[in-house]
């Protein structure tokens, strides 16, 4: 399965966001991008796509910036990709094949999906040094 540059930007920099506390500062895309070696005019439109699907918060202010939208533990690969690429995206992307290739493939397509479901960005933050 191929991402998409956002869902790859995404899950690169939601590692270095902080967890949901309102007395938590946000971060800045600036500072998100550098640490994560993104674009940052880019890093903003994935982040407000994002924040608008509910799996970011955004606050303004001094103590402005993105910041997550529940516990790292809570979010999986499954929801970013989702919420940026729709379902029907990730199917064409992935697509369920017929006959022998899809005897052969099945099993591969479902391990994807599985994987996409069960990590976490609390599991990418691991390898964010």
């Amino acid at each position: 399965m191929i991402l998409s540059r956002a869902a790859e930007v995404a899950l690169a920099a939601l590692p270095h966001l902080p967890h949901p506390d309102p007395r938590t500062k946000g971060r800045g895309v600036r500072e998100v991008a550098r640490e994560a070696g993104l674009p940052a005019p880019f890093l903003a439109q994935v982040l407000k796509r994002l924040a608008h699907a509910g799996l970011l918060r955004s606050k303004r202010g001094r103590t402005g910036g993105f910041l997550l939208g529940r516990p790292a533990s809570e979010i999986t690969v499954a929801d970013v990709v989702l919420a940026l690429e729709g379902y029907e995206e990730l199917e064409a992307a992935f697509p369920a094949l017929q006959g022998p290739a899809g005897r052969l493939f099945g099993p591969v397509r479902s391990r994807v999906f599985d994987v996409m479901r069960k990590t976490t960005v609390a599991d990418l933050a691991k390898d964010v040094s």
